[in-house]
Formats: structure tokens, C-alpha cells, sequence
């Protein structure tokens, strides 16, 4: 029964991770597009993902964002759920993560043309562009680990003196 129940989380969790994903690569999609659209309108011949000239996406662009959060979603749950009996620390986990997250991010810009490749200059945009948000991500991480440590902390206090009384 608990293996069951630790599968249903798992794949539910999965699910979530997946929407959150796909969710906000399509919108990152869409606010790069119309702000690229509009300040740089030569872009549609740069990468596939401009190619409507910041009238929408082309579907090849929603399907490979699809794939992504596919893999990422798979990625995440197995490096954050008790899969791993590893005991591996939660910035460690991050790390990895991060480095995974670069390597498949940078697979599909090459593979789906998301950007100029041979452009040394895209690339030097980029990685710190891409560093500095997934800093961003570990920071928040850890942020709300921290503000939901202290909420547990409070309730076990609360729950302690209730039974000390």
C-alpha cells in the first residue's frame, strides 16, 4: 500500500513539475518573442523560435518546449524526491541540477535552432543570462525552504507545548 501511494506522489509530482515547466517556458517563449520582436525585427532569421515575427509561436517551437519540460520534469523529480537513497545536500542537488539543466538547455538550442550557434556572441549572452536565472531559482529555493522550516518549526513548538501542558 505505501509503495503505491509513494508512486501516485511520485507521478503526481511529476505531473506538477511538468506544468510548471512547460508553462513557463511557453510564456518565456512568448515575452522574449514580443520583446525581440519589437527591438530586434531581423530576428526571425536568427532563430526558430522568432520566425512568426512576434505574432505567436510556431507549434514546432510548443512541441520542443514540450520535450524539454518533459526531460526537466523527470530530471528534477529524480534528483528531489527519495528516489536517490543518496544522501546528497540540497545546494549539491541544486548544482546538479543547474549543471543538467545547461547541458539539455544547451542540446535543444543546438539541435531546434533556438538561437545563432555559430554566433560566439549569442553564447556569451547566453550562459551568464542563464546562470544568473538559475541562481535566481536556487535563491528563491531556498528562501521558501527556509520560510516553510520556520512554519513547521512553529507547529511542532505549538504541538509540543499543547501536549506538555
Amino acid at each position: 500500500m505505501e509503495n503505491e501511494r509513494n508512486k501516485v506522489g511520485f507521478l503526481t509530482g511529476l505531473l506538477r513539475e511538468f506544468a510548471t515547466i512547460f508553462t513557463l517556458l511557453i510564456l518565456c517563449f512568448s515575452l522574449v518573442g514580443n520583446f525581440v520582436s519589437i527591438f530586434i525585427p531581423d530576428i526571425q532569421n536568427l532563430s526558430s523560435i522568432f520566425i512568426l515575427k512576434g505574432t505567436g509561436l510556431p507549434y514546432t517551437a510548443v512541441f520542443q518546449a514540450l520535450g524539454y519540460a518533459i526531460i526537466m520534469a523527470f530530471v528534477s523529480r529524480f534528483l528531489f524526491s527519495n528516489i536517490m537513497e543518496i544522501k546528497i545536500s540540497f545546494l549539491k542537488r541544486h548544482i546538479i541540477f543547474l549543471f543538467i539543466t545547461l547541458i539539455i538547455t544547451t542540446i535543444f538550442s543546438i539541435l531546434f535552432n533556438w538561437f545563432p550557434v555559430n554566433n560566439i556572441q549569442a553564447w556569451f549572452l547566453f550562459i551568464p543570462f542563464f546562470l544568473i536565472s538559475c541562481l535566481i531559482a536556487i535563491g528563491l529555493s531556498i528562501l521558501l525552504m527556509k520560510l516553510e522550516d520556520k512554519k513547521y518549526n512553529k507547529l511542532l513548538e505549538n504541538y509540543k507545548n499543547k501536549f506538555k501542558e
